[in-house]
C-alpha cells in the first residue's frame, strides 16, 4: 500500500474503481493498484511506498498497474517522475512503463525519468543505482550518471546532465528524511514514518517500549475522529485522517490511554510491517440506531493494546497473523480470536475511556464526508450495550457507490490534450480491462519459470507450464550476480527449462559482445579513414604550393640568357650550379604507394608552406 504524504498546487486523484471520477487528491490518501494521479501545470506530489519516495512533477500522469508484496509497477504516461529506492529485497521488483520502453530498476538509487507528451521518446536518467531499459528488443543497462534517450530512432547514451529545480527539491527531501529519528522505534518500511518527528514526540514507557504522542492536538482530542472512511478494494471501509501525520498511527500499531493524554505505541520493531485498513473494533450492529430520527448509526473505537485486530474483510489465517505479530505473538490466541464468536469475548480496553468511542449516521460513513462535526451523542448506558462486530458494519452501497470511494470534493480532470499512448511492460500489469488497453507486452514481456516449476524440476517430477511473471526471480538472480538485461521466453518443456535458460543467456550474451566488438571496430575504421583525409590534404596543399615556385623555374630556364634577370648567384664569390630536377611532389607521388589504414596517431603532422620566388619578369 502507497501514501500519498505531499501535496502541492492542483493535483487530482482518480480511484480504482472509477478511474475517470477525478477528485482533489486528498492528504494520506492509500494508494493501490488501479488508482491514477495528475499532477497539473502548477501540481507536485509525492507519494510513499514504505521507505520509498515516488515524486510527481507539474503536468505528470501516473498509473498504478501493481503494487503488492512483489513489487511495483507504474505506468508513466507523460511528465517527469523521480523515484528515491531505498531498499529492493530479492524476488521483489519496481517497474515503470512508458510509451517508448520498460524501465526496471535493478538497484536501491536515485533514478529520474521523462515521458515526452508526444510518446515519441522518453529519457532514463541514473544519478545512482542501475536501471535495466527494455525498448525494442534491445535491452541495456543505464548506470551511475548516464541518461539514456529512448526513441524510434533507437537508444544513446549521455552523461548526466547538472541538475535542475526539481532535483534539487527532491535531494532536499531525501535529506530531511536522513534526519529523522522515528527510525529508531519504528521500521523504514513502515509507510508513514516520515512525518512524525515534526509533529510529535517519543518516549519510553516501561510496559508499552517506545510510544509517540501527538502535539498540537485539542484536549477532548481523540484518534479516528479528524477524517472520513472510504471503500477500497480489497480491504474495504479505510480510514483517511486529515492530520499531516495521519497515517502510521492508524494504519499500524495500537493507541493506549496515558491517564490525561493519548499515545501511539508501535509495538514491536518488524521489518516489514503489514498494512491494515484501520484499527478499530465496530460496534453497534445492523439495526443499531442511537441518533433521534431513529435512523441507523455506525461506531468505532480504537483498539488498545495487546488486543487483537480481526479484519472485516476476506482473509487468511496468515495475513491475521502477520498484522497482529508486532502486538499478539500467541498464534493460539490469534487463531482462538479470529473465531466470530470467540471474538465477542474480548474486552476492548479502550471503550472505557472518555470520548473514545466515536458515532456517525450510516449516511456520513458511507458518503466520505467529514466525521468530525457530524459525531452523535450516544448515552453511556447505550455504548456500553451495543454490540461489537467483527464483519463489515456497511455492506457496500449500490447507490452511493461513487461516493464511498473518494471524498466529493471535485477536482480538475485529465486534460483531453494529454494523450495516452499505450505503454511498453516487462511484465503483465494487474489491472482491470478499463485500464489493461493502454499496456502492451508485447516482445518486451518476460517470462521466467515459477518457484513451483523449479521444485517439480529438483524432484524429478513434471513441472507446470512456466507462465509470465513480474520477473521476482530473475531480479534475485540479477542481485546476486549483475548482468546485461535480457528478454526470456518461456520454455516449451518446463523440465529442460533450467537449462534452455541457461544456453540462451549464455548467446544473449555472445551476442552482446559482439556487437560491442563491432561497434568498437566501426569507430576505429571511421577514426582511422578522418586521419587519412587529414594526410590527404595536406599532401595536396604541399603539391598546390610546389606547384608555382617550379613554373617559374622552367620559364625562366626557357628565356635567352640575355633577357635573363641578374642571378643572385653572380654576387656570390663561386657560383654553384645544379642540374635541373623533376618536381619534387610529382616524383614523391611516382614512388609513394597507395595508402593504408593506420592506427590513431599521437600527434598530426603539420607542413610547412615554401617561401614564394621573386616575381617573374614580364614577358616580352
Amino acid at each position: 500500500m502507497g501514501r500519498l504524504n505531499y501535496v502541492a498546487g492542483t493535483v487530482s486523484f482518480a480511484p480504482a474503481e472509477a478511474n475517470t471520477e477525478w477528485v482533489a487528491a486528498p492528504l494520506n490518501r492509500p494508494i493501490t493498484t488501479g488508482d491514477r494521479l495528475w499532477a497539473d501545470r502548477d501540481g507536485r506530489a509525492e507519494m510513499r511506498i514504505g521507505s520509498t519516495a515516488i515524486r510527481l512533477h507539474a503536468l505528470t500522469h501516473v498509473d498504478v498497474l501493481r503494487l503488492d508484496e512483489g513489487g511495483t509497477q507504474l505506468r508513466l504516461a507523460q511528465g517527469t517522475l523521480h523515484v528515491r529506492l531505498r531498499r529492493l529485497d530479492a524476488g521483489e521488483n519496481f517497474e515503470i512503463s512508458t510509451p517508448t520502453g520498460a524501465v526496471l530498476l535493478a538497484q536501491p538509487g536515485d533514478y529520474r525519468i521523462n515521458a515526452d507528451p508526444s510518446g515519441a521518446a522518453t529519457t532514463v536518467l541514473v544519478r545512482r543505482g542501475q536501471a535495466d531499459v527494455l525498448a525494442n528488443n534491445a535491452p541495456y543497462s543505464v548506470r551511475d550518471n548516464q541518461l539514456a534517450l529512448l526513441s524510434a530512432q533507437g537508444q544513446e547514451l549521455f552523461a548526466a546532465p547538472a541538475p535542475d529545480e526539481f532535483d534539487h527539491w527532491a535531494a532536499a527531501r531525501d535529506r530531511q528524511d536522513e534526519r529523522v529519528v522515528a527510525t529508531r522505534y519504528v521500521p523504514r518500511e513502515m509507510t508513514g514514518y516520515e512525518d512524525l518527528d515534526q509533529h510529535g514526540s517519543w518516549r519510553t514507557v516501561e510496559e508499552y517500549g517506545a510510544v509517540w504522542t501527538p502535539t498540537a492536538v485539542a484536549a477532548d482530542w481523540a484518534p479516528y475522529r479528524q477524517g472520513h472512511w472510504v471503500w477500497i478494494s480489497p480491504w474495504g471501509w479505510t480510514w483517511v485522517d486529515n492530520a499531516p501525520w495521519g497515517f502510521a498511527p492508524y494504519h499500524y500499531g495500537r493507541w493506549i490511554w496515558l491517564r490525561n493524554h493519548w499515545a501511539w505505541a508501535p509495538g514491536a520493531r518488524v521489518a516489514r510491517p503489514v498494512y491494515a485498513p484501520a484499527l478499530v473494533a465496530f460496534v453497534g450492529g445492523a439495526n443499531w440506531s442511537v441518533s433521534v430520527r431513529g435512523g441507523p448509526a455506525v461506531g468505532w473505537v480504537p483498539l488498545g493494546w495487546r488486543e487483537p485486530y480481526i479484519p472485516w474483510y476476506r482473509h487468511s489465517p496468515a495475513h491475521v497473523r502477520n498484522v497482529n505479530v508486532t502486538h499478539v505473538t500467541n498464534i493460539n490466541i490469534i487463531n482462538h480470536y479470529s473465531n466470530t464468536q470467540n471474538g465477542n469475548n474480548i474486552r476492548y480496553v479502550n471503550r472505557g475511556v472518555p470520548s473514545a468511542t466515536t458515532v456517525v449516521t450510516r449516511d456520513t460513513f458511507v458518503s466520505a464526508r467529514p466525521v468530525q462535526g457530524a459525531t452523535l451523542s450516544v448515552p453511556a448506558q447505550a455504548l456500553s450495550e451495543a454490540r461489537v462486530m467483527h464483519e463489515a458494519p456497511v455492506a457496500r452501497p449500490e447507490r452511493l457507490e461513487r461516493a464511498s470511494l473518494a471524498a466529493s470534493r471535485p477536482g480538475p480532470r485529465l486534460p483531453d490534450a494529454v494523450t495516452a499512448p499505450q505503454g511498453v511492460a516487462a511484465s503483465d500489469p494487474a489491472l482491470g480491462t478499463e485500464n489493461s488497453p493502454r499496456i502492451r507486452a508485447g516482445a518486451q514481456q518476460r517470462t521466467v519459470a515459477t518457484p513451483q516449476a523449479k521444485a517439480a524440476e529438483a524432484a524429478g517430477a513434471p513441472a507446470p507450464q512456466a507462465a509470465a511473471t513480474s520477473d521476482r526471480n530473475e531480479r534475485a538472480a540479477q542481485q546476486r550476480e549483475p548482468r546485461e538485461p535480457r528478454a526470456s521466453v518461456a520454455p516449451a518443456q518446463p523440465q529442460q527449462a533450467q537449462g534452455e535458460a541457461e544456453v540462451r543467456r549464455q548467446q544473449q550474451q555472445r551476442q552482446f559482445q559482439q556487437e560491442q566488438q563491432r561497434q568498437a571496430r566501426a569507430a576505429q575504421q571511421q577514426q582511422q579513414q578522418q586521419e587519412q583525409l587529414k594526410a590527404q590534404q595536406s599532401r595536396d596543399l604541399q603539391h598546390q604550393q610546389a606547384q608555382p615556385v617550379e613554373r617559374q623555374r622552367q620559364l625562366k630556364q626557357q628565356q635567352p640568357k640575355e633577357q635573363r634577370p641578374p642571378e643572385r648567384a653572380q654576387m656570390q664569390p663561386q657560383a654553384v650550379v645544379r642540374p635541373p630536377q623533376a618536381p619534387a611532389v610529382a616524383a614523391t607521388a611516382a614512388v609513394t604507394p597507395p595508402p593504408v589504414p593506420q592506427p590513431p596517431r599521437p600527434s598530426r603532422r603539420v607542413v610547412e608552406p615554401e617561401q614564394p620566388s621573386p616575381k617573374r619578369p614580364p614577358r616580352d
